[in-house]
């Protein structure tokens, strides 16, 4: 059944965060994970339908008033995957400015830039599936609760958002307040990398050949000391201690974790003042 009321609320919400906040007050009885099918029936979603063209992993057909839609994803997907793939549709029917039909694809579900139109409402649509399967009030409180970043951490949260690893590393590194970054790695080439809001400038690209460190270290999740040169950019005269885990994945996939200790870095930068200003006192 169509949720008028909801619907009423959302055709003032211009952004995905705006669109999540409306849902989310509408449906303080939820709880994780998020039945995101049930949910994009009840805003005009009429049905569901496997995607058999090749490149693309989801697609969007509506009517021109928005209205009604139809939601395609690619055939074959791991159900977390799939609802990923359905929440970024939804977000594309959801945000009004976005017009037409869409085709979407892998490269898509990753989108973060804003340099042009297309980015733009990609990551739009990203946004607004990460909030609704991992509502911010609950992914960070529960994140909260489970103390400082570890890789031993991803397995719950997806499993309890019923989202792929990759999300809730992504989403994790997006909502943290601790200085982390997650870089994904396949076959000894970085797919791409999620830094926290605090985390230094990576030096690593999409493509890049991953440090040499990685193939020696054993991915059971142990904290490492890793050469800071090795993946962020130099910004002071001392190098952070950095230090990493690794989650070696199938296929070739490994997760990396990045973390610098703020609260360390902090009283090493004060000690590093200290003996600058004994060293300028007595010259």
């Amino acid at each position: 059944m169509v949720n008028e009321a909801l619907l009423m609320d959302l055709a003032d919400c211009g952004s995905p965060e705006r669109l999540l906040a409306v849902i989310l007050d509408h449906h303080r009885d939820w709880r994780p994970p998020v039945d995101v099918e049930t949910f994009a029936l009840s805003v005009g979603i009429l049905e569901f339908r496997d995607l058999e063209v090749d490149g693309f992993v989801g697609a969007l057909m509506t009517d021109l008033e928005k209205t009604k839609g139809i939601i395609l994803s690619a055939v074959g997907m791991a159900a977390p995957r799939r609802r990923f793939t359905i929440a970024h549709e939804l977000g594309h029917f959801l945000i009004a400015a976005h017009r037409g039909d869409k085709r979407c694809t892998a490269r898509d579900l990753m989108e973060r830039g804003r340099e042009t139109l297309h980015q733009k409402e990609e990551a739009q649509a990203n946004r607004f599936a990460a909030g609704l399967l991992m509502p911010k009030p609950w992914f960070a409180a529960q994140t909260d609760g489970m103390g400082s970043p570890d890789v031993g951490h991803l397995r719950p949260l997806a499993t309890t958002y019923d989202v792929s690893l990759e999300a809730a590393a992504n989403r994790y590194a997006e909502l943290s307040g601790e200085t982390c970054a997650f870089v994904f790695v396949r076959n000894g080439r970085v797919r791409y990398a999620r830094p926290s809001r605090s985390f230094p400038s990576l030096v690593l690209r999409a493509g890049d050949v991953a440090p040499t460190s990685l193939s020696t270290r054993f991915g059971g999740g142990s904290w490492d000391r890793a050469d800071p040169s090795d993946w962020i950019r130099p910004e002071r005269s001392r190098a952070p201690d950095l230090r990493m885990q690794v989650l070696d994945q199938a296929n070739g996939f490994q997760t990396v974790l990045l973390h610098i200790d703020a609260d360390d870095e902090e009283e090493a930068e004060e000690q590093d003042d200290l003996a600058q200003s004994y060293r300028a006192r007595f010259r």
